[in-house]
């Protein structure tokens, strides 16, 4: 997407809705008008209820959108060009999106107003995590979007539809998303707050009029209602107060839109010298460096084929057993999600290797496991023009040849050189262990040899040499997630001055 450094005019200035706001549900808000529009779909023009898939049926067409802080304006930037990401099903008018030029502003860490405003009935009200805007729950002739019965394909959907000048929005709950929970983040308001997806029925009362809750450290966000929990057969509002009654997604904004703004992203000036993209490193500090006494503890996680596509919530259902349902906690996964919230999460740091044990080794030393010790002996001798065979069996963290990835070449032997304490607690699966020498001491000996002062809950049963794994290994040792998070717990947690 190019970003141009030239003055917006006319109908390309930044517009701000907040002063249509009310403090009654109106229904004058106006909305945020949308940017310039591109090239459209119209392969789709007049295939009414034709199901397309994502990124298959698009004809080149794929979804652009980043979120970035920008910390120094204290603003959020979402740059899209307005494609849906997922599978979607055309409705009446047959009409598929075009390219949208979409550069929103909010705010980065919104406080709650004096007083709460309406939303715009039609219009803007949010925009979701794949760049695609949410809208109020009316259509145009203002009947329920969400539970209307005018046929509308798909304004009740969780993917949207294309409007009357072809920009895709969404008005359902579900913002964009097949599957949510509670804790998934599906975007944010105009008003700069995170939303998130729909509370339990036992839960949703907690919720207030505009649909947010505070929660215990302060923080306050929205949630969105599942339909069934929004009475649709009511009255929009009564006009009494801000909030209306088909409160899917919003039932008005506990924050102020005045510093939100719509800008044309083809004329959008990024300050790069402040805005960072969400999952990005920051840049190291030019000043005050960090001393040797505040050096950082860190922790690596990785967590054993777990997809990124999950979402932090249960994995996909096998296809071979279709009809087997998981129930997904109903306290949700307070703990993983607050990890995400709360750390560094790198949207773009892809595994260099599809199988456990090859990627593990690009973790510990930054390497293609294609160039490990083993599998480059395995090449030359067979040197049959074939690609060097990257596996579980030959990819392991070993000295061999003048390639020293056990002793040298490895960020746990770069640490400790550095005055760090360091440890493993887990699966390993990175070196071979003699037949004869199969014992759970042995395989924590082998491990310390690459760098780590300490290494307990070793799963140690695929450390055994290939042919003697049932001879050697009696099950005394297996996946234990209890035994592992406490080991990791105090190591954590032990008085050490590194």
């Amino acid at each position: 997407m190019k970003l141009a450094a030239f003055v917006v005019l006319l109908l390309l200035q930044p517009y701000s809705a907040e002063s249509q706001g009310a403090t009654t549900c109106s229904g004058l808000r106006l909305n945020f008008p949308a940017p310039s529009t591109g090239e459209c779909l119209t392969a789709w023009d007049n295939q009414k209820g034709e199901v397309k898939e994502y990124p298959g049926d698009f004809a080149g067409f794929a979804n652009e959108a980043k979120i970035y802080r920008c910390p120094a304006r204290n603003k959020r930037v979402i740059i899209s060009n307005g494609i849906p990401d997922h599978q979607v099903t055309l409705q009446n008018n047959g009409k598929g999106p075009c390219v949208i030029n979409w550069a929103v502003e909010i705010p980065l860490n919104p406080t709650i107003a004096t007083s709460r405003t309406e939303v715009p009935i039609r219009g803007m009200l949010a925009m979701a995590l794949n760049g695609i805007p949410a809208y109020g729950p009316q259509e145009s002739d203002s009947n329920n979007a969400v539970e209307g019965d005018d046929g509308v394909q798909g304004a009740r959907f969780w993917y949207g539809h294309a409007g009357p000048n072809s920009a895709w929005h969404i008005h359902n709950p579900q913002m964009g998303e097949e599957t949510v929970t509670a804790t998934t983040l599906l975007g944010y308001a105009m008003d700069g707050f995170p939303i998130y997806g729909p509370l339990d029925d036992n839960s949703v009362s907690n919720l207030d009029p505009c649909n947010g809750i505070e929660n215990s450290d302060g923080s306050y966000q929205y949630h969105v209602r599942a339909i069934d929990q929004v009475d649709g057969d009511l009255d929009y509002c009564n006009g009494s107060n801000p909030e209306n009654n088909w409160n899917y997604i919003l039932g008005c904004y506990s924050g102020t839109t005045a510093g939100s703004q719509v800008f044309d992203s083809t004329a959008y000036n990024l300050d790069t010298t402040d805005c960072v993209e969400e999952g990005t490193p920051t840049a190291s500090p030019t000043q005050s460096p960090i001393s040797q006494g505040t050096r950082p503890n860190i922790i690596v996680m990785q967590p054993d084929d777990l997809q990124f596509f999950d979402e932090w919530t249960r994995p996909p259902n096998n296809p071979t057993t279709s009809n087997k349902t998981i129930n997904f906690p109903a306290t949700g996964l307070p703990n993983i999600d607050s990890l995400r919230l709360n750390g560094l999460q790198m949207k773009e740091a892809y595994t260099a290797s599809p199988v456990c044990g090859t990627s593990r080794y690009s973790t510990l030393t930054g390497k293609y496991p294609s160039r490990s010790g083993m599998v480059r002996q395995h090449a030359q001798e067979n040197s049959n023009g074939d690609p060097a065979l990257v596996t579980i069996p030959t990819t392991k963290l070993v000295d061999l040849d003048g390639i020293n990835d056990c002793t040298k070449e490895n960020i746990a032997v770069q640490f400790t050189n550095n005055g760090y304490r360091t440890g493993m607690i887990g699966k390993w699966h990175l070196s071979k262990i003699k037949d004869d020498e199969y014992t759970y001491a042995a395989a924590v000996g082998r491990v310390k040899q690459c760098g780590f002062s300490t290494v307990e809950g070793l799963y140690i049963e695929n450390l055994a040499s290939e042919g003697g794994f049932n001879n050697y290994s009696d099950g005394t040792f297996s996946h234990n997630m209890e035994w592992i998070t406490y080991e990791a717990v105090q190591f954590i947690n032990s008085q050490d001055e590194k």
